[in-house]
C-alpha cells in the first residue's frame, strides 16, 4: 500500500473488509505482470502510472 500502510489499514480507512483490499491488490499484481508490492510499483514507474 502507499506509504507503508498496510492492508488492514487500507481497509478501515476505506470502510471495506481486508480481503476486499487484498482481491484488488492480486487483480492489479495480475495486471501489471508482478509477484509483490516492490515490483508493482517499480512497473507502475516503468509504464509511466507513478511520478
Amino acid at each position: 500500500m502507499a506509504a507503508g500502510t498496510t492492508t488492514r489499514e487500507a481497509a478501515a480507512r476505506l470502510f471495506i473488509s481486508e480481503s476486499t483490499v487484498k482481491t484488488h491488490v492480486l487483480h492489479v499484481f495480475a495486471k501489471l505482470d508482478v509477484n509483490d508490492r516492490a515490483a508493482a510499483v517499480a512497473a507502475g514507474f516503468q509504464r509511466g502510472l507513478l511520478e
